[in-house]
C-alpha cells in the first residue's frame, strides 16, 4: 500500500513539474513579429483631413467611468455587449450587473464576455452573476476558464474592456469592472482611462464596425465555453429583487441613466478612429500591438507613452530605441513608492538602466493613486487608447485593444493631464540624472517594504516575461 501511494505521488509531482514547466516554458518563446501584418498596417491609414462619423468624449474619472456605463446600458434597444477582464460582486460590479439585469427585463440582449482567470475567487461563488446568467434574455461566456482541459495555457487571457450598445456607441479602455476603476470609492483605487464613441450618422461608424467584427470573432473562439446559471431563473427570487432594488437606488442616485439624450453635444469631432488589436487565439501571440505603435510612432517627433510599469525584451527596447532615436520619447509610469503593482515595480528596479539606455526620459509618478492608464501620444494629433501595458504579457500573451484617434482636442487634453503628471514625477534623463517636478512630493519606503522588494527582485527573475 505505501509503495503504491508514493508512486501515485511521484506520479502527481511528475504530472505537476510538466504542467509547471510547459506553463512557464512555453510562453518565454516568443514569436517574431509578423511580416504579413507589417503590410496590413502600411496599408492602414490612421489619419484624415476631415472628421468621420464618430464623436468622442475621454473619461478619465473614477465615477464619471460608471455614470457613463450606467447612462450606456440605459440607452440600449436591442443589444449590450460587455467584455471585460475582471468582473467582480463589489458595489461597482454589482451597480453594472443590475443594470443589465434590468435591460434584460425590457427584453433587450446582453451579451458578456469575461475571461476565465478571476471567475473562481470572484464570480464561482456568487448568487447575483449566476442570477444574472440565468436570465433567458442574457448569454455569458468565459474566455479560457481555468480547468484542466485548459490547465497548459492559463497564461493566455483576455485582457479587452469594452461596451458595445446597439450599433450606435461603444466605450473602451483600460477599466475593469469593479470598485477598483468604477465608482465613488476614494481608497484602494487605480486612475484609469476609457473612450467613448458615438455615431452621428445613420449607419454605424467604421470603428464600431471594426468592433463588432472583432467580438463575433472572439466570441466564437474555440477557448470560449458558456456560462449558465447554477439553478434555473425562478430559484433567483432573492437576487431580482435585490438588482430592482439597487438600480432603483442607482436612478435616484444618478437620475438621467435612462433619460439622457445629449450624447452629440457631449461628444466632439474626431478625424478617424481606428480599432488596432493583439491577436484573439489563447496562445502565443506575434507583437502586432507593439509593432503597430512603432509604425505610428516612425515619423513622430514628440512621442509620450503613459504606463503603469515597463517590462521588455529586446524586442520591446528596440523598439523604444528606435522610437528615442528620431523623437523625444518620455515615459510615465508609476513610481516605485507609490505603484500598485508589486511586480512591475520590481521589476523597474532590476532594469532601470536598460530603460534609459533606449534614449527615453522617464517620468516617475508620485500620483495620489495609482495610475493605470496605458496611452500613446503622436505629436499634436495622435492619441492611442486601450488596454494594451507596455510589457510581455500584454505584448505577446493577452488579448489587447487600443483606438488609435486622430483628433488634436483628445490629444491637446491628453498631453494637457500628462504635463500634471510630469510635474508630480521625478524626471530622469538617459544619463541618469534625476530632477523632481514641482509637484512631486517624495515617500519613503519602509524597511519592511525596501527587504520585500529586495526579495523579490530575485524571485521574479525566471518569471517577469509573465508579469
Amino acid at each position: 500500500m505505501k509503495k503504491t501511494i508514493k508512486k501515485l505521488l511521484k506520479l502527481f509531482l511528475l504530472v505537476l513539474l510538466v504542467i509547471i514547466s510547459v506553463n512557464i516554458l512555453e510562453p518565454l518563446m516568443h514569436k517574431k513579429p509578423d511580416g504579413d501584418y507589417w503590410e496590413e498596417i502600411l496599408g492602414t491609414e490612421y489619419e484624415s483631413d476631415t472628421a468621420c462619423s464618430e464623436q468622442i468624449l475621454c473619461i478619465d474619472d473614477n465615477e464619471e467611468a460608471l455614470l457613463w456605463r450606467l447612462r450606456m446600458i440605459g440607452s440600449a434597444q436591442k443589444m449590450i455587449t460587455l467584455a471585460t477582464f475582471d468582473l467582480r460582486p463589489d458595489d461597482s460590479g454589482l451597480d453594472i450587473m443590475a443594470a443589465l439585469y434590468h435591460a434584460a427585463e425590457k427584453g433587450i440582449q446582453v451579451k458578456m464576455l469575461i475571461d476565465g482567470i478571476y471567475q473562481i475567487p470572484f464570480l464561482n461563488g456568487s448568487d447575483e452573476f449566476h442570477a444574472l446568467a440565468a436570465h433567458e434574455n442574457v448569454e455569458i461566456r468565459i474566455y479560457n476558464p481555468v480547468s484542466i482541459r485548459n490547465i497548459l495555457r492559463v497564461n493566455y487571457r483576455m485582457h479587452d474592456k469594452y461596451l458595445l450598445i446597439d450599433d450606435r456607441m461603444y466605450l473602451l479602455g483600460g477599466r475593469n469592472t469593479n470598485d477598483i476603476f468604477l465608482g465613488d470609492h476614494t481608497t484602494g483605487i487605480n486612475v484609469d482611462r476609457d473612450i467613448l464613441v458615438y455615431g452621428t450618422a445613420q449607419e454605424k461608424g467604421d470603428s464600431l464596425a471594426e468592433l463588432q467584427a472583432y467580438f463575433e470573432q472572439i466570441w466564437n473562439e474555440p477557448c470560449v465555453s458558456a456560462e449558465k446559471g447554477k439553478k434555473p431563473k425562478d430559484a433567483y427570487v432573492k437576487e431580482y429583487d435585490a438588482f430592482r432594488a439597487r438600480y432603483a437606488e442607482l436612478e435616484e442616485k444618478y437620475p438621467d441613466t435612462e433619460t439622457y439624450g445629449n450624447w452629440k453635444q457631449d461628444t466632439y469631432e474626431a478625424d478617424k478612429i481606428t480599432l488596432i488589436s493583439n491577436g484573439i487565439n489563447a496562445g502565443r501571440k506575434s507583437p502586432k500591438m507593439l509593432q503597430a505603435i512603432a509604425h505610428l510612432a516612425s515619423e513622430g517627433e514628440d512621442v509620450v507613452i503613459q504606463t503603469p510599469y515597463v517590462i521588455s525584451n529586446r524586442y520591446i527596447y528596440e523598439v523604444l530605441a528606435g522610437i528615442g532615436d528620431h523623437a523625444d520619447l518620455k515615459i510615465i509610469l508609476n513610481a516605485v513608492e507609490k505603484g500598485s503593482n508589486p511586480w512591475g515595480c520590481t521589476d523597474y528596479l532590476n532594469h532601470k538602466k536598460d530603460i534609459l539606455a533606449t534614449g527615453a526620459q522617464v517620468y516617475e509618478l508620485m500620483n495620489e493613486h495609482a495610475v493605470h492608464t496605458k496611452t500613446v501620444l503622436i505629436d499634436d494629433n495622435l492619441s492611442i487608447v486601450g488596454s494594451y501595458n507596455l510589457d510581455m504579457r500584454s505584448t505577446y500573451l493577452d488579448t489587447e485593444l487600443m483606438l488609435v484617434i486622430d483628433c488634436e482636442e483628445l490629444n491637446a487634453h491628453i498631453r494637457e493631464m500628462a504635463e500634471i503628471y510630469m510635474e508630480k514625477s521625478n524626471n530622469v534623463l538617459p544619463d541618469g540624472q534625476e530632477t523632481a517636478g514641482p509637484l512631486y512630493q517624495a515617500k519613503q519606503m519602509t524597511a519592511k517594504k525596501e527587504i520585500f522588494y529586495g526579495v523579490l527582485r530575485l524571485i521574479i527573475r525566471p518569471f517577469r516575461h509573465l508579469l
